[in-house]
Order: C-alpha cells, then structure tokens, then sequence
C-alpha cells in the first residue's frame, strides 16, 4: 500500500510566501542596506591602528589556529606590534600550506621565494647565540646586563645566583682554578 501524503494548499502557500520575503530582505539588505553599513564602518575606523584585538580579530578569521602558527609566531600576546605584518603573512601562508602549490603561490604573492632546494637545502647549520630562543639570549646576566642601574645601587643583583661577591661577575660559566691563577 502506498501513502499518500497531503500538503494543505494554504501551509505551502505560506512557505512560498516567506520565501519571497527572504529573498526580498536578502535583497534589500545587499543593494541598500550592506553598502550603507560598509560606509558606516568605514568613516568609524579611519584613525584605526594596529591593535592586539584587530590582530586576534583578523587571525580568527582567518582561522589560523593551528600549532604550526604558534610555533612559528609564538604566543600572540608576546608579539610587538613591529611583528604583526608577520603574524598576518603567516596566517595566510599557512592557510594556503596544505598544497606546495597554493603555498608557492602565496610565497610569491608575498615576494619570498619558495623553491624545493631551499626546503630540502641543509638545516644543521645554526645560528647560534643570534638566534632568538638561544639559552645564551635567554639567562639571568644577559637580562641583568641590559637592565638600568637600580636607584638604590648595584649591589645584591647577583644574589639570586649565589654567587655574591665584593668584586665583578663575569658572564659565563665559573671555573675555580683559573680564578685563583688570576688572583
């Protein structure tokens, strides 16, 4: 037995209608309304500068969370406001990185040169203690070397490591008997 089912004229008739009034509002709101708003944002964010909120804002958008992004970036809270032309690029090369050549296209729309030697090319080389994670950028003298003379005086500044003495620190690792040869 087959069923038959019955649509009442006048609910199809309805859904007909409201169809057409949401084809209607779609088309107000593209030739009317959308370039109204636009103009409306537009004349709000003239004096617009770079801001963590826009850079989160347009990441987000471009949906840019992936590791590899923050492993190449880093954490976006950390970021000067001079890397967020970075940030972008990134964002956008690594949302057109799951085909080469859609990230090679993007590479060069972006003026770097992206070939298959560079990429398989040799990575044991380093560079040292220029590089930015380098443990050597990163200990305690470095950050105490570059820090402003406190009010009060120097000394106690290198109490934190143990090894407070009357006479300078060196940067570097301690070796007694060349200390005492010196002395």
């Amino acid at each position: 037995m087959r069923e038959c089912r019955y649509v009442r004229p006048a609910t199809t008739r309805q859904h007909r209608a409201a169809r057409a009034q949401q084809r209607a509002d779609a088309e107000r709101w593209r030739r009317e309304l959308r370039p109204r708003a636009m103009r409306f944002i537009a004349s709000r964010t003239t004096k617009l500068t770079w801001t963590r909120a826009l850079l989160r804002l347009l990441l987000d958008e471009l949906q840019s969370e992936d590791d590899l992004f923050f492993e190449v970036v880093g954490p976006l809270d950390r970021i000067p406001p001079k890397r967020f032309p970075q940030a972008v690029a990134i964002a956008l090369a690594l949302r057109h990185s799951w085909l080469q050549s859609d990230l090679t296209r993007i590479a060069n729309r972006l003026r770097i040169s992206l070939t298959t030697k560079e990429l398989l090319g040799d990575t044991s080389h380093s560079t040292g203690h220029h590089d930015v994670d380098s443990a050597a950028r990163l200990g305690r003298v470095k950050a105490l070397r570059f820090a402003p003379t406190p009010t009060s005086g120097a000394h106690g500044l290198d109490t934190a490591l143990g090894r407070a003495t009357g006479r300078q620190l060196r940067d570097g690792r301690r070796n007694p008997r060349t200390d005492r040869k010196r002395r």
